[in-house]
């Protein structure tokens, strides 16, 4: 009888276990937006730009070919940065026929830096954080971000 529930206990830790580091496709994503954060964090222009997909085109209009001088302009002004990210929600939408995977997020995001001296707010509110979606698709090991509304 002892034996028997000790086989069952160990059945559902490995379960557990299993469930827990089985690397789902929310938490890749979930992953690679860190990876992100902290390529921002360390002003990587090259590591920031692999991650946006060349078809990329935001809310505004801003393309792939748009978006690279800003971010170049922005790391070049500013040093120190820090992103503050809260409300993480990752979404997978779908599986494509050549097995393309399309994901969504949305979060707040507040991003501090330090320019000419003094620190700044450079994206988001002060009480509240800046409100981000982002849709990304993967065809290979990495997701690219496709599109954003900021």
């Amino acid at each position: 009888m002892k034996k028997a529930i000790w086989l069952v206990i160990a059945g559902l830790l490995i379960a557990a276990l299993v469930w827990v580091l089985y690397p789902t496709e929310q938490r890749k994503l979930k992953s690679e937006i860190g990876s992100l954060r902290r390529a921002v964090e360390r002003e990587s222009t090259d590591e920031v730009i692999k991650r946006i997909d060349p078809a990329y085109e935001d809310a505004h209009g801003l393309t792939h070919a748009g978006l690279v001088p800003v971010i170049e302009q922005f790391f070049a002004g500013v040093d120190s940065i820090n992103v503050q990210m809260s409300g993480l929600k990752v979404t997978i939408d779908s599986v494509g026929r050549d097995k393309t995977i399309f994901a969504s997020c949305s979060l707040g995001v507040r991003l501090l830096a330090r320019f000419e001296g003094e620190r700044v707010l450079a994206f988001g509110g002060i009480v509240r954080p800046g409100t981000v979606r982002a849709w990304f698709h993967k065809t290979g090991p990495e997701y690219l971000i496709y599109r954003a509304e900021y």
